[in-house]
């Protein structure tokens, strides 16, 4: 199975690219189990919520796995990155279950802030965009950078798609 991640900061197009892309694709998607889990929790989440929408997220993506691609809202990269950001560490289950055998698609920030309950980083995400390529980079995980308008980052998308299908 291969797994096409989009990953990137909040608010830099994650949700939006990988559905039209599934769609267009006819491919299934694994959404962001983090937005799934926050918002039926009845209270501020904590450290320990993070194992949590992990294990979700990961069971989640199996479900998913008797396809031969399937692309993913998110995964573990970005708990590991929200976990580091947030309480200055990460549960050890969360970097243990990193996945080096996906492909990567980073999305850029470089449009406007859409304002969103769960959402925490609106200052900051060039910031937390560098080091989500950073990560990638000291990882050696494949990925490409996609920017600019929608139109824009489905044509990257779709030029690295048609390579794999």
């Amino acid at each position: 199975m291969k797994k096409i991640v989009f990953t990137g900061p909040e608010s830099s197009g994650k949700t939006t690219i990988s559905q039209a892309v599934a769609k267009k694709y006819n491919l299934p998607i694994v959404e962001e189990y983090a937005r799934k889990y926050l918002t039926k929790l009845n209270r501020q989440y904590k450290y320990e919520d993070l194992i949590e929408i992990a294990k979700g997220q990961l069971k989640s993506e199996e479900k998913k796995s008797d396809n031969e691609i399937i692309i993913c809202d998110t995964n573990l990269q970005v708990l590991k990155i929200w976990s580091q950001i947030k309480y200055h560490q990460c549960d050890s289950f969360i970097l243990d279950n990193q996945d080096p055998n996906c492909f990567y698609i980073l999305c850029s920030p470089d449009f406007k802030w859409e304002y969103d309950p769960l959402r925490e980083n609106e200052n900051n995400r060039y910031e937390l965009f560098k080091k989500y390529h950073e990560d990638l980079l000291k990882n050696k995980y494949d990925f490409k950078i996609i920017k600019g308008s929608h139109e824009k980052r489905m044509k990257s998308v779709s030029d690295l798609i048609k390579k794999i299908i």
